[in-house]
This record gives structure tokens, C-alpha cells and sequence, in this order.
């Protein structure tokens, strides 16, 4: 119905693209959410017609899970550029970073001229922050950001440590 209204609706055309891939039909999946990416992909942060940040969270996980990693990387770059303290983007692009480097290290390619180790350090530095953003929200608000970084590099150090 909403496709109907506003063929163009990218919330819409995202939730097909969400129904397409549940169908076992990626190849539409992916020309669906691209086709609904280009509506936005252009826009300055700022201008209304963006998509809240949730939806376009939903783009990336969609962007994922269909192994669209630039398209992944580019959304996540505007969230970031909005609003760094949004602990789901750190996740997501740790996540996509070592799903590249476990691509490339596979395969002996770069990706995005990196090596696979690049993005495997690069993974780890985003989960790294992932951690020190989600803590900053529930350690009192009397810590400083050096403070939270160093409970959270040090709780990251010894689970390293105590991992088989």
C-alpha cells in the first residue's frame, strides 16, 4: 500500500527489499535497496528527507547481510558524522570491517585497499569504541572519556588474555 502511495518511499522500498531476502530472493533484495539508497545516499546530513538514523541502520544490516560493504560503510559514515555516540554504527562497522578482512584474507585481495589485516585491525578498533560508547552510558557520568577508555581497553585486554 505505502509503495502505492509513494512508489519512491525509501522506509517502503527498504521493507521490500527486507521482504525479498526473507523470500530467498537476494538478486531483487539488492536492486531494491539500492534502487531505495539512491533516494537518499546524496543528501546533506541535515536535510529533512534523510532517513532517521534507525531506518538507515536498517539499511546497513540489509547492506550486510547481501555483502554490499562499500554501500555498508558510506551509511554508516553519515550516522557516525551525526551522532558518534550511537553504539549500534560502532557495532555495525566492526562488523563489517571483519567481514571484509575474513573476505579478503580468503580470497588474497585488498578491499577498499586494505590488506585483511588492515580491516581486522581496523574491525577491532571500531568494536574497541563500540565498547567504550556503550560503558560511557552506564558508568556514572562523573568519569571522563580518557577514564572510560582506559576500564574499557583494560576489560578488553584481559578477556584477549583469559580467550583459549
Amino acid at each position: 500500500m505505502a509503495l502505492r502511495t509513494d512508489p519512491d518511499n525509501p522506509e517502503a522500498l527498504q521493507s521490500l527489499a527486507s521482504v525479498r531476502m526473507s523470500q530467498q530472493r537476494p538478486d531483487e533484495a539488492r536492486q531494491i535497496l539500492e534502487q531505495a539508497w539512491a533516494k537518499w545516499k546524496d543528501l546533506e546530513l541535515d536535510d529533512p528527507a534523510l532517513p532517521p538514523i534507525p531506518n538507515r541502520l536498517t539499511f546497513v544490516r540489509l547492506f550486510l547481510e547481501l555483502e554490499l560493504y562499500t554501500p555498508a560503510l558510506l551509511v554508516l559514515q553519515g550516522i557516525m558524522a551525526t551522532d558518534d555516540q550511537e553504539v549500534e554504527a560502532w557495532y555495525l562497522e566492526g562488523w563489517c570491517l571483519f567481514l571484509m578482512s575474513d573476505r579478503a584474507k580468503g580470497t588474497g585481495d585488498k578491499l577498499n585497499d586494505m590488506s585483511w589485516d588492515e580491516l581486522a585491525k581496523d574491525s577491532r578498533d571500531c568494536l574497541e569504541a563500540c565498547q567504550v560508547v556503550s560503558l560511557s552510558f552506564l558508568l556514572p557520568p562523573l568519569l571522563q572519556p580518557d577514564q572510560i577508555y582506559d576500564i574499557a581497553t583494560r576489560q578488553s585486554r584481559s578477556s584477549r588474555q583469559t580467550s583459549p
